[in-house]
Order: structure tokens, then C-alpha cells, then sequence
């Protein structure tokens, strides 16, 4: 069985290396592992339909068209032009600003991707016309576009928590003190490089203007007021709060700011449909890898292994985080979700490690993914928004790249970061 592992995990890691879709690539070898243990064609659809039977996944389509709304409506800039009005007048307060923004934006897309592209679209041209070197002010924009995944709504979150059948608001609220700190930690480094790298201060902004910004932008800085308080006081489900937020951002960008005409959204629902039927896909072929995984005895056979061999909790992760900072520097995000995940979930659960911990220390790893070559995601979006190399990117990236791994020692080695506001929020887990 382990030499059956072996060959469908070079199977799949060769498959996308030739650029074929994740879907097509977990859900071929998988049905192919299958068939070959005796299950029939029937009996596959069957289980994914099974699994696909979940109301959570009915949120997906929502979370993704209020991205797509609220990047195209331009709401980034309404957004940066009320946090310019607070932190402008500190060292490199354009950069904090666009910090601050990116973190409100990415707390209403869970889009690490709809994040880098709209801020890098405003921020950077901005940055170097103030005099920001190019470097560091895309390295920046690339590295806190990554806060869209871990600022919930995050759909790697949404992911882990349908494999692995965990709390999604739970992981989701373990993903805002890692997330606000990470902006914290980028916002001092900016105040500390700031004369370096061409970042002086704005005159700070008081009376009509302060007043008139921050007005422009509480309808925008609302929406996940509402979304994420309604759902974690406990007015609304998750699926209802995708829709409110979904729906709240339609309002805005059409009659509020009126930065999309009527005749725009046909064509973001289409491609709201497009990137939602991936992730369904990708859905359905994890669940496929997944039943053979566990039909392997691998996760079991590993876990005795692991506490045979007296492994403390912080060891584990640490020897884990290894591994997905090199597995990050050649697969996607969600390729590593979906190989992972089925496998060590058992060891993290029976070692007693709290998932929400867990799932926050594994986003961490697909945001410094996200950022390591020849893979990261970010570094290519970021050269595409721009026009420049990607290595000039690249460059730019390393000293947020550091903070990240800085933050992931931290959340790692303290999982009260990652755990309390749960607990506080939601109660101790069962």
C-alpha cells in the first residue's frame, strides 16, 4: 500500500507539473486507485455526491461574486483613501495605509488573488509616483495581498474545514489575531525602512476631509462589520452571511459608489460562476483522494509511527512546516490542502493538537507559498499587474517574506494566537 502511495502521489505531482487543471489530475488518478481496489464508477459518484450534499458549499459562489464585485467597483481605493486619513502623517504612512486597506479588502473577498490584483492595481503606481522605491513597494503590495487567504473569509479555510469536517466560523476566527498581526508587523518594518526606501510622511489630514473620506468609506468598511458580525453573533449562518455579504457588496458598488453600470454584472456573475465551478471541481476530486487515502491506512499507519516515536506537539509542526515551506515552492495552495491534509489530520488529532491551530500554522505556509519560487502565485500576479520582471518582485518580497516566517514561528510556538478568540468567541471545541 505504501509503494501504491508513492506511486500515486509522483502520478499527481508529475500531472501538474505538465499544467494539467488539479481537478483533473486528483480526481483521474484517484477514481484510477479506486477502481483498482474493487469500487465501481457507481459507487465514486455516489460518494462525491454524498459529500457534495452540504449547505457550507452553497456559500462558495457568494464569497467569490462579492470578490469579484468589490475588485472591479474599485471599493480598494475608497477604502485606502480613508486609511491614508488616519496613519498618512507617520514614516511611509502611503505604505501602512495600503496595508490597512488591503486588510479591510481581504476581509471581504478570502481572495488571495482578487486582493493582490486590485490593491497592486492602486497601490503601487501611487507608491513610486511618491517616491517609493519599485521593489519594495511591489514586494509589499504581493506579500499583504496574501492576507486574503488568512483575514476570514478565506476560502483555503472553507477548504480545510470541509476535508478535515471542522468548525468553518471557528477557523475562520482563528485567522484574524495571526492576520492583524501580520499587518501590524508589516506597518512596523514600513515605519523602520521608511527614509530607505523613499517613504516620507503625508500632512496629516483633520476636519472636512478626514470627516468626508471616512464617510465615502462606511458603507464599504460595513460590509464585514455585518457579514462577520452577524455570523459570529449568531444572527446568520454562514451560507446567509456569503449571501448578505454578496448582496451588501452588489448595493454598494451600483447604487452607493455607482462604480459599475447594470450592463458590468452579467459579466461578473459569469465569472463568479467560473471560478466556483473550479473549486467544485477541485471539491470533488478531493473527496476521491481523500476516501483513498483513508482506505490506505496511511493517516493511521502514520500516526502510530509518530507517537511511537515520542514526538512532542511543537516537533510535529515544526517538522511539518518544513515540509510545506518546500512542497510551497512547487504546488499551489490548494494542491498542498488536498495532499496534506487527508494524511496528517489523523496525527494532528490524535496528538492533541487544537485543528483551528493547526489550520491557521497551514495557511500561513500557503501565504509564504504564495511568495516562493518558481511557483508563487503572487510574484506572477504582481509582475503581471505591473509589467515588471518577476525576479524585481521577488526582491522586493524577502524582508516581508521573513516577517511571515517570523509570524509563523510565532503562531506555531504560542497557539493562543490562533485558538483564544475562538474559544472566547465560540466556546471550547468538543
Amino acid at each position: 500500500m505504501t509503494a501504491l502511495f508513492i506511486f500515486g502521489l509522483c502520478a499527481v505531482l508529475i500531472l501538474l507539473a505538465l499544467g494539467i487543471p488539479i481537478y483533473l489530475v486528483l480526481m483521474g488518478v484517484a477514481s484510477i486507485l479506486l477502481l483498482q481496489e474493487g469500487r465501481t464508477l457507481a459507487g465514486l459518484g455516489q460518494h462525491v455526491l454524498d459529500h457534495l450534499n452540504t449547505p457550507i458549499l452553497i456559500s462558495v459562489p457568494f464569497f467569490i461574486l462579492a470578490a469579484v464585485l468589490m475588485r472591479s467597483g474599485g471599493l480598494a481605493k475608497v477604502l485606502f483613501d480613508a486609511a491614508l486619513t488616519w496613519v498618512g502623517w507617520m514614516p511611509g504612512g502611503l505604505a501602512i495605509a495600503g496595508v490597512g486597506a488591503t486588510a479591510v479588502f481581504a476581509s471581504i473577498t478570502g481572495s488571495s488573488t482578487a486582493t493582490t490584483i486590485a490593491m497592486g492595481t492602486l497601490l503601487v503606481p501611487m507608491m513610486i509616483e511618491q517616491g517609493y522605491k519599485p521593489g519594495f513597494a511591489m514586494g509589499l503590495t504581493a506579500a499583504a495581498g496574501t492576507l486574503g487567504i488568512l483575514i476570514p473569509p478565506s476560502l483555503p479555510m472553507l477548504l480545510i474545514g470541509l476535508i478535515a469536517d471542522e468548525s468553518i466560523p471557528r477557523l475562520f476566527l482563528g485567522g484574524i489575531i495571526p492576520g492583524l498581526l501580520q499587518a501590524g508587523l508589516f506597518s512596523l518594518y514600513i515605519m523602520v525602512v521608511a527614509n530607505r526606501v523613499g517613504g516620507g510622511a503625508e500632512p496629516m489630514v483633520r476636519g472636512k476631509v478626514f470627516l468626508r473620506a471616512n464617510v465615502h468609506a462606511f458603507p464599504a468598511f460595513l460590509i464585514p462589520v455585518i457579514v462577520l458580525g452577524g455570523l459570529y453573533g449568531g444572527f446568520v449562518t454562514l451560507t446567509e452571511a456569503a449571501v448578505l455579504g454578496a448582496l451588501m457588496a452588489l448595493i454598494a458598488v451600483l447604487f452607493i459608489y455607482r462604480t459599475v453600470p447594470l450592463r458590468k454584472i452579467p459579466e461578473m456573475l459569469t465569472e463568479a460562476i467560473d471560478r466556483t465551478s473550479v473549486i467544485i471541481l477541485i471539491i470533488m476530486g478531493a473527496t476521491l483522494v481523500s476516501a483513498w487515502i483513508i482506505k490506505s491506512g496511511l493517516p493511521q499507519h502514520l500516526a502510530h509511527e509518530i507517537i511511537a516515536s515520542d514526538l512532542a506537539p511543537w516537533q510535529f509542526l515544526l517538522i511539518l512546516n518544513g515540509c510545506l515551506l518546500i512542497l510551497g515552492m512547487f504546488l499551489e495552495g490548494v494542491a498542498i490542502i488536498l495532499i496534506v491534509l487527508p494524511v496528517v489530520s489523523v496525527v494532528v488529532r490524535q496528538m492533541g493538537i487544537d485543528m483551528t491551530h493547526f489550520a491557521v500554522v497551514m495557511v500561513i505556509n500557503i501565504e509564504l507559498a504564495l511568495l516562493s519560487p518558481p511557483i508563487g502565485l503572487n510574484l506572477f500576479v504582481m509582475s503581471n499587474v505591473t509589467g515588471s520582471p518577476v525576479t524585481d518582485v521577488l526582491r522586493g518580497t524577502i524582508p516581508f517574506f521573513v516577517i511571515m516566517l517570523g509570524l509563523l514561528a510565532l503562531v506555531t510556538f504560542i497557539p493562543a494566537l490562533s485558538t483564544w478568540l475562538p474559544s472566547l468567541v465560540l466556546g471550547q471545541p468538543f
